[in-house]
């Protein structure tokens, strides 16, 4: 198994845990009257498709206007009737890396894009449509451009930009402080006597035996992750965070948690060079996918109504 082919298949296998989740995405909004605003090839676009659109431009951080949004739909719709001429149709994996993407270009968790999309009030319907374009698209792209590649002095003149192919290793240890069923006043105190350990905390050897001592607290065997594997919140609490020390007590699902970075190590970064040929294909595959995107949008009958 190549290291690309492993790589692909973790991340199809993320995919379609991000997408496990479609079935509670509930619909949300009230429902009121659609009326047609634009055409598209025919196909009609109303003022719920617009509304909506602007719901998910806002969420990407991008100009939510109703015409930018009237672009979105119109992109989303050719995406899709392209992509059904060669009989493609994203499935749950395709969407879920699509997805995934996006969520990378916000420097978010998929769930949290999820979750955003949901506060915004897009229905599951109108999110899923257009990350199912995307995800087509991409593999109309793909498969049309597969003698596309990159160079390996394109991979190392990147790799030695910004010095990519080293990265922090971090040791850590997490401390659990076992809230007791005693309402808030009981979680403040818990909280205070976390902040009172930290405050004490200046090395992990005597740390953490000075946390083994306290009533309803345990600390998790060392786990060693590198900066790549790491959400970029995670990755930039860590760094903010001495050798030595404990993160600022947090409210997690066992209870009030930090963690203690006992280690950070600058290592060789194995994936690098991987990470960073994905990238630039996809930078390569993106140019591609513009070019022949526009060529459909000029070929394309739109009429406002």
């Amino acid at each position: 198994m190549t290291a690309s082919y492993a790589m692909l298949r973790t991340r199809l296998l993320a995919a379609c845990i991000v997408i496990a989740s479609l079935g509670s995405f509930a619909l949300t909004g009230a429902a009121y009257a659609q009326a047609v605003i634009a055409t598209v090839n025919d196909d009609p676009i109303t003022n719920v498709d617009i509304d909506q659109h602007m719901r998910i431009l806002k969420v990407l951080r991008k100009p939510a206007t109703k015409e930018a949004a009237l672009e979105d739909v119109i992109a989303t719709r050719l995406k899709l009737m392209e992509t059904a001429k060669y009989k493609l149709s994203a499935g749950n994996p395709e969407i879920g890396m699509a997805l995934s993407f996006t969520a990378r270009t916000l420097k978010m968790e998929p769930q949290q894009l999820l979750g955003a999309l949901q506060g915004a009030g897009v229905t599951q319907d109108q999110w899923q449509q257009r990350w199912k374009a995307e995800g087509a698209w991409t593999t109309l792209v793909r498969a049309l451009n597969r003698s596309l590649e990159v160079s390996e002095n394109d991979v190392r003149a990147e790799l030695a930009r910004d010095n990519k192919s080293r990265a922090t290793e971090y040791t850590i240890q997490q401390v659990i402080m076992v809230v007791p069923s005693a309402g808030e006043g009981g979680l403040q105190a818990k909280i205070s006597q976390a902040q009172s350990l930290r405050a004490r905390f200046t090395d992990c050897e005597t740390g953490l035996q000075l946390a083994r001592g306290m009533t309803d607290t345990a600390v998790r065997d060392p786990m060693t992750r590198s900066a790549s594997a790491l959400t970029p919140e995670l990755r930039k609490l860590l760094d903010q965070t001495a050798v030595g020390h404990l993160t600022p007590p947090s409210r997690g699902e066992a209870g009030i948690e930090m963690l203690a970075v006992c280690k950070k190590t600058d290592r060789e970064d194995t994936s690098a060079a991987e990470n960073v040929r994905n990238d630039l294909l996809a930078k390569k595959l993106d140019s591609q996918a513009d070019a022949r995107f526009q060529e459909l949008r000029a070929k394309a009958i739109i009429v406002k109504k």
